[in-house]
């Protein structure tokens, strides 16, 4: 058993302990398990020669092994030498360990590549098999022929696509769930700093209003006595009145401080982004690549909560047109419009793109910015901005205070 925990310890922190560490390890042991394939006489699948040791389909098996070893970093490229190098395999009679490599490939550009490359991916996996459908019936004329080469290209292109893109999602649902985990925790905290404040704020009204309205009579009963013209004899009751006046005075000072230090700004509660945070924002989107004009008008004091939500849903959709429209442009405005909070943010394409919403994975951020804006009483909205599809709009609206209980 000892022996057996020491080498799961080094599986797990050795061979597969960093994404590097994986790619090499799976590189290897696909590479191992094809030329086995091979040597079983598993090969000449497609020909008709199937069996004998085929060896051939060694070479473009080790190099689609390399191929693998790009997959993360740059997964469009290694599928692309990976094709190519299958349909040479194909052309010496194809084998399973190339077959094993093209899997792995089409899985990983499916859970590493950008929206834009996913979505192209789909559309050449179902136009190969609606080729296959045509070659097939053209070349045989065999119905049976046709549908099951149309099935098999079905499976190998489609099969880890979809698996790729099913763990894509649930790792971008796993992120959504994090980041709304960490927006109610910044939010509580929000609540509970702004529940201190109040208390304190109600702490130095109580102490301003009586304890220092008390301790002020007291100081000018005592200015008032000593005022008088000094009486024969009385002069241990003067000086009581006089240690009376200065202490009272001492303690009026002292509540005074301690009146400004419960009003005081205790500093930042709470590490969630506020608005005038703004220009931070739209300097990382460009810094990103997004030319972004930014128009910001004067703004009333917002509720804690308002501020949060407004300044994730511009985060949200400058994240997007980054994303959606690289090297593109966006308009952001934010300012206020019939009582309310009004955000916007239109984007297009630049030069030559292609990106746009509506790609693998778009649909978890609207669903958040809507979420945010709903649930404090404002309206969201999200959609073509013009009848060419050429400008991505997003525009929300905020009360500019939140009603008692919304958002509890």
């Amino acid at each position: 058993m000892g022996a057996l925990a020491v080498l799961r310890h080094l599986w797990v922190t050795r061979v597969r302990g960093t994404d590097r560490a994986r790619d090499v390890s799976d590189a290897v042991l696909t590479g191992a398990a094809g030329l086995v394939l091979v040597a079983a006489g598993l090969s000449g699948l497609w020909s008709g020669r199937a069996g004998g040791s085929g060896w051939w389909h060694a070479v473009p098996l080790v190099l689609g092994c390399l191929a693998m070893l790009g997959r993360r970093r740059r997964p469009v490229a290694a599928l692309s030498a990976g094709a190519v190098l299958f349909a040479a395999d194909v052309a010496l009679g194809g084998s399973i360990g190339m077959l094993l490599v093209l899997f792995d490939l089409v899985y990983s550009a499916a859970l590493h590549a950008g929206p834009t490359a996913v979505l192209r991916l789909r559309a050449a996996s179902w136009a190969l098999v609606s080729l296959s459908l045509v070659l097939g019936w053209t070349a045989t004329r065999d119905l049976r022929v046709t549908a099951f080469l149309a099935l098999q290209t079905f499976v190998v292109l489609t099969t880890p696509l979809w698996w790729g893109l099913a763990v894509r999602r649930e790792r971008e649902l796993a992120d959504l769930a994090r980041a709304r985990a960490d927006d109610l925790r910044d939010l509580a905290d929000l609540r509970a700093a702004e529940a201190r404040a109040e208390e304190r704020g109600r702490m130095a009204r109580d102490l301003h209003d009586a304890v220092a309205g008390n301790v002020s009579a007291v100081a000018l009963h005592a200015e008032a006595a000593l005022a008088r013209p000094p009486v024969p004899g009385a002069e241990r009751e003067r000086a009581a009145l006089e240690a009376v006046r200065a202490s009272a005075l001492t303690s009026l000072e002292e509540m005074r401080a301690m009146i400004l230090l419960l009003r005081a700004d205790a500093g930042p509660v709470a590490a969630a982004p506020r608005l005038d945070r703004l220009g931070a924002l739209v300097a990382g989107a460009r810094t990103a690549g997004l030319t972004v004009t930014l128009d910001a008008g004067p703004l009333p004091e917002l509720p804690a909560a308002v501020e949060q939500a407004a300044y994730r849903v511009l985060q949200e959709a400058l994240t997007n047109a980054v994303k959606h429209a690289p090297g593109g442009r966006a308009e952001v405005a934010v300012g206020t419009s019939g009582g309310r909070l009004a955000l916007r943010v239109d984007s297009a394409d630049g030069p030559g793109g292609s990106g746009g919403p509506g790609l693998p994975g778009a649909g978890l951020g609207l669903l958040t910015m809507r979420e945010r804006t709903e649930s404090l009483g404002g309206r969201f909205a999200a959609g073509w901005a013009d009848d060419a599809r050429t400008r991505w709009s997003v525009a929300a609206e905020l009360p500019l205070a939140v009603p008692a209980g919304v958002g509890a």
